[in-house]
């Protein structure tokens, strides 16, 4: 607990007696204060390790269900007669994973339909296995596991995202991913395009709107030296990948089943709302970062 006893002694050598007994009392008061707040904060930490030990075995069991690694158990489905009808009998034995689960999840999230996931996604949003998070507090990082099966378009197993935060915002510093290989022909975070002048044709790569730009390496270190409109392009390109990361983290993977049933309730002001309605915006043709901007100045997207 940081109390700067000196410094206000100090202080208070320049005030007559009646005040400076007054603001004596009020230093007393400071300090139970910032003690309390110190005691506080030892709590709040404690009560988050403590959740975080009783959470985890739901998080693995969870995983294994949806993965269809392991057997559902009796004790969890001991209401199971509600959800039945009179027709269907219980079958315990299966051990396939939940078909397109984490596809059903992301796309019923209106937040990542409408402004991350684009229509080229879904074939690719199949073929996830499982997704994982994890954050060290410690280290201040925070991060996502993709796992795939087999599929078109790349051969990566698992697709990571990690993120360094700076440790006192909790803002992103830096963020590190694994190398998408795209297959020829199907990477569908760019589009091709071509260009013609008087001398030559021009190729220019065009990012496109999809989940996997997520997967981006950048530092803030890296931009020290650029003009400011570029170093303000690539400080949206990280918040636009750490917004998806902590959307993903914070909401969809704790509450994925409300997801998968389209049950969760998202944010009125936003649900149904379509950038291209916006009457300024009519002509207007928005680059990725600049839609995903907008969302969270609409919606108030806390980090």
């Amino acid at each position: 607990m940081e109390f700067n006893y000196d410094q206000i002694k100090e202080k208070l050598k320049g005030y007559d007696l009646q005040t400076k007994i007054q603001l004596i009392a009020l230093s007393q008061c400071l300090y139970d204060r910032k003690n309390l707040d110190h005691q506080q904060d030892q709590e709040l930490d404690q009560m988050e390790g403590d959740y975080k030990k009783r959470v985890e075995p739901l998080i693995e069991a969870s995983n294994q269900i949806i993965s269809g690694e392991r057997l559902v158990k009796e004790e969890e489905i001991e209401d199971l007669k509600e959800y039945l009808n009179a027709q269907e009998q219980p079958i315990l034995d299966n051990q396939e994973p939940i078909e397109n689960y984490w596809s059903k999840v992301l796309l019923n999230s209106k937040t990542l339909k409408n402004e991350v996931i684009g229509d080229r996604d879904e074939p690719l949003l199949k073929a996830i296995k499982n997704i994982r998070g994890f954050e060290n507090k410690e280290q201040h990082k925070l991060g996502l596991i993709f796992q795939f099966k087999a599929n078109d378009y790349f051969p990566e197993e698992e697709l990571k995202v990690e993120f360094l935060l700076d440790d006192k915002q909790g803002e992103p510093l830096k963020v590190e991913s694994t190398k998408i290989n795209w297959k020829e022909g199907k990477n569908i975070s760019v589009k091709i395009v071509k260009k013609k002048n008087k001398q030559k044709k021009k190729v220019k790569e065009v990012e496109q709107k999809t989940l996997f730009q997520l997967f981006k390496n950048l530092d803030v270190k890296d931009w020290e030296k650029l003009e400011e409109d570029k170093k303000e392009e690539q400080q949206q390109k990280m918040d636009m990948c750490y917004d998806i990361c902590r959307l993903i983290y914070d909401e969809i993977l704790p509450y994925s089943l409300e997801y998968y049933l389209d049950v969760h309730v998202e944010d009125d002001d936003y649900e149904g709302e379509d950038m291209d309605d916006d009457d300024e915006d009519d002509d207007e043709e928005l680059t990725k970062e600049e839609a995903i901007k907008r969302m969270k100045e609409r919606r108030g997207f806390k980090k």
